[in-house]
């Protein structure tokens, strides 16, 4: 017959009870302030450390300990608090707000740097606050990465040049809207760790007119396809969920970059459906890698309803290392795997030779010359089409590229061209000061070589979505800022505040160049039915290998006609290598560098060689 209950132990018990229950309200509040993942850990710490010295009622520790298990099954783990998930979405009135995993076991390692100043745990709207962190004379220097997340807001605070003196890296912020906050202050290049207390808790004081007055400039602003493109100034701003913004419309996650000089006009799959039943056809054209084909994705995520797009990640176009093409009836989606950045431009003057990349053992970049194809994709195809495109986004490496390229553009095409190269999420340069000073001096020098040219700091746009990656919350460890996901009961199948907002900025270029409202107001004699089938047109000319890298000037692809959405690919054999091996005299020669890839790094060798037809 077991003994009755001692006191004591009735006490300790009614004592778990009653911390359960204040742990659960904690969490919760927590939780929907910030989903942040850290909570967990915290909670279970909290919990061990108040029975910690009491090791007569271990077994009512363990007891609690196992029920809280139950209850939150991510305790120990948080990278288990969004299973196979890259947001968590809040369903509310006035609809969904996701937010990213912020901080995970493995990123929560501290960093043997430490933080200190006035801007870590209180600011004031207006008055310029700083972070310090403690280097030392570390050689090279650590790669810093600082991000505040609000329920409302989130904002970067970029670096100052290193004070060697001191051993500082300075980061000085002007708190804009008030709020609490989420202070993550990371150490990023070869593990990501936190520096001192990060993440703090970070308040900013201010009145609450000042969110009212924020709002109100927003609605004033002029639509950002209307203002100058001409340097990196015209995105920078703030992003915000829809309770800050204006009435122009949040990505479908809830979210908005709020630029300082205009307001960005949101596009919805209804809009895309006007636009379709224009009679003028509209073509957006993505040129990149997979990072950017990312923008591609969104871009038919926008487009296509719930039903017609459960099949995007196992399409042809879901991973295409070629052409692929969307269209709905006068809007055209195309992507084209264009890898400039591989490209070496070093000029050969006897027209006999070509360079090559070899990746260990594999020639990466076959004898035909890749630069000439891409220009010849361009002349042959999008420009031959009797249907110009109206936007251009692509990567390249350099200026010198760029003016190659511009030189078959047709004088009298009316159209935008965005040329990137510093969308990438694993770049740590980019978040240095020295670094994002030069990226920007190269990138506002392209509207000088031609008039067709804008500026688009794509960086700077997607950089608040560090912890919003594929390999989230890892910021250098992920490839691309875009991931597959299932959110808002499949409405969002491709999950990326960056890729999106810049898809937004596209559509508004193509479909609406005077703002949408004029648009809106040029198309409402259109009755569009929103609710009954609709055909889609979708080709692909991808191939089953992604190396060596090619791009045909004129692509061959399938198509197919469909009423009921994107259809999934035949699974195809796993192939071997069949491209070429890399040369003896290319192998015998020291790699020039590492690069990482999908299977892992490899050893990366530029060598130059006879083309085909001159040996």
């Amino acid at each position: 017959m077991e003994a009755p209950m001692s006191s004591d132990r009735f006490r300790y018990t009614l004592l778990a009870l009653l911390l359960i229950a204040i742990i659960s309200i904690w969490y919760y509040a927590c939780a929907m302030r910030e989903g942040s993942s850290m909570v967990t850990m915290t909670m279970v710490n909290t919990t061990r450390q108040v029975f910690a010295n009491t090791k007569a009622h271990q077994r009512t520790v363990n007891t609690t300990m196992e029920h809280i298990a139950k209850v939150w099954p991510s305790m120990e783990d948080p990278t288990h608090a969004i299973p196979n998930a890259l947001y968590r979405c809040d369903s509310s009135s006035r609809g969904p707000i996701c937010r990213g995993v912020h901080i995970t076991n493995a990123t929560m390692r501290r960093s043997k740097y430490n933080a200190s100043g006035d801007g870590l745990r209180r600011a004031t709207v207006g008055t310029p606050a700083t972070i310090h962190v403690h280097i030392g004379q570390e050689d090279p220097p650590p790669v810093i990465s600082v991000l505040a997340v609000g329920r409302h807001h989130m904002f970067s605070v970029p670096p100052s040049p290193i004070d060697k003196s001191r051993g500082l890296i300075n980061f000085t912020y002007l708190p804009t809207l008030p709020g609490e906050y989420i202070l993550y202050i990371e150490e990023i290049y070869h593990r990501q760790l936190q520096v001192g207390s990060s993440p703090f808790d970070l308040i900013i004081d201010g009145p609450q007119s000042v969110i009212e007055d924020f709002r109100k400039r927003a609605e004033t602003l002029p639509s950002c396809q209307t203002i100058p493109q001409f340097d990196h100034s015209w995105v920078e701003g703030e992003w915000v969920s829809r309770e800050f913004a204006g009435s122009r419309g949040t990505l479908r996650s809830g979210w908005v970059l709020q630029p300082k000089h205009c307001s960005f006009d949101i596009f919805t799959a209804k809009d895309l459906q006007l636009a379709a039943s224009s009679p003028k056809i509209k073509t957006v054209v993505v040129l990149g890698r997979s990072i950017e084909r990312g923008i591609f994705l969104s871009l038919v995520d926008i487009a296509l309803r719930k039903g017609e797009k459960v099949n995007i990640q196992d399409s042809k176009i879901g991973k295409c290392w070629g052409f692929a093409e969307v269209q709905l009836g006068s809007v055209r989606l195309i992507y084209q795997d264009y890898r400039l950045e591989r490209v070496n431009m070093v000029k050969i003057k006897d027209g006999k030779h070509i360079k090559i990349t070899c990746h260990n053992e594999k020639q990466m970049t076959d004898k035909r010359d890749y630069f000439s194809d891409a220009i010849g994709f361009l002349r042959d195809y999008l420009f031959n089409d009797r249907h110009w495109p109206d936007v251009i986004i692509l990567t390249m490496k350099d200026a010198l590229q760029l003016k190659l390229l511009m030189k078959v553009v047709p004088a009298t095409w009316d159209g935008v061209i965005y040329p990137m190269n510093n969308f990438k999420t694993y770049n740590d340069i980019l978040f240095t000061a020295e670094g994002r000073k030069r990226d920007i001096r190269e990138f506002e020098q392209f509207p000088k070589i031609d008039t067709h040219i804008r500026v688009l700091d794509a960086f700077g746009v997607a950089q608040i979505s560090r912890h919003g990656t594929q390999g989230a919350p890892n910021v250098m460890k992920s490839m691309h800022w875009h991931k597959w996901c299932s959110e808002l009961d499949g409405e969002i199948r491709v999950c990326s505040d960056a890729t999106e907002m810049i898809a937004q900025i596209l559509i508004g270029m193509a479909i609406a160049p005077e703002g949408k409202g004029a648009w809106q107001e040029s198309l409402r004699h259109l009755e569009v039915d929103y609710d009954i089938p609709r055909e889609i047109q979708v080709c692909h000319d991808c191939p089953v290998s992604l190396a060596p890298f090619h791009v045909k000037k004129i692509p061959t692809p399938v198509c197919y006609k469909t009423l009921s959405g994107l259809q999934p690919q035949v699974k195809e054999d796993i192939q071997v290598w069949d491209g070429s091996i890399c040369p003896k005299a290319c192998m015998d020669t020291k790699p020039v560098g590492k690069e990482k890839t999908g299977s892992g790094y490899v050893d990366v060798r530029v060598c130059t060689v006879l083309k085909a037809n001159s040996g």
